[in-house]
C-alpha cells in the first residue's frame, strides 16, 4: 500500500483506480479549494505521500527552487480510464523510488526517473 495525493489536475478516476489497488488515497479534488503547488506539497510530505500530477510546476518546486523532497509522479494528459491504467502500473512499477523522493515522469510509453541529492528536509 501507497500513500499518495492526486493534483487537481489528474482525473477522479486515478483517485478511484488506486483506492481499488489498496493504496491510501487523497485527492486535492476533495478539498475547499485548491491550495495551490506549494501547499499541495507540503500536504504530501506531512503526510508522507507521493504526489501525482500533471503540472510540470512541481519540477520546479522540487529541483530549481529546493523545495520540500517528495515523491512526484509526473503524468502526461489522457482520457480518464487510460491515465487511471496508466498511473496504477506506474505506482506498481516505481512505488519504492517515489516513497523515496524520486521524480518520475512519464510519456505515456516509458518513464524517467530522476533524484536529487538528499538533504535535511
Amino acid at each position: 500500500m501507497r500513500k499518495l495525493l492526486t493534483d487537481s489536475c489528474v482525473s477522479p478516476a486515478v483517485a478511484r483506480r488506486l483506492r481499488a489497488d489498496g493504496h491510501d488515497v487523497i485527492s486535492a479534488l476533495d478539498l475547499p479549494a485548491d491550495p495551490g503547488d506549494r501547499a499541495i506539497l507540503e500536504m504530501a510530505a506531512a503526510g508522507g505521500r507521493a504526489i501525482i500530477t500533471i503540472d510540470s510546476d512541481f519540477g520546479a518546486l522540487v529541483f530549481r527552487d529546493g523545495a520540500i523532497r517528495v515523491g512526484v509522479l509526473r503524468i502526461r494528459e489522457a482520457k480518464p480510464v487510460t491515465q487511471a491504467e496508466r498511473v496504477s502500473q506506474l505506482v506498481s512499477l516505481y512505488g519504492d523510488q517515489l516513497a523515496d523522493g524520486a521524480f518520475v515522469t512519464d510519456d505515456g510509453v516509458t518513464a524517467r526517473v530522476s533524484t536529487r541529492a538528499a538533504d535535511s528536509n
